[in-house]
């Protein structure tokens, strides 16, 4: 029965180290992206978005 807790310590340091790099890299890629919409419509109305993402100073217009 030992056999199967054998690793574990080394598993949860890496699943550790993975959730942190991960957060850090996610977080990174999110703070640089920027969407900017418009909205037009009253309450209970039909509506389309229209707007622009801006991604690392590239901005593309999306409808």
């Amino acid at each position: 029965m030992e056999w199967v807790f054998d690793g574990i310590g080394t598993e949860i340091i890496s699943l550790l180290a993975g959730f942190l790099g991960g957060g850090f890299i996610g977080y990174k890629i999110g703070i640089k992206n920027k969407i900017f919409q418009r909205q037009k419509g009253g309450n209970h109305a039909s509506q389309t978005q229209i707007g622009s993402i801006v991604n690392n100073g590239n901005s593309e217009s999306r409808k």
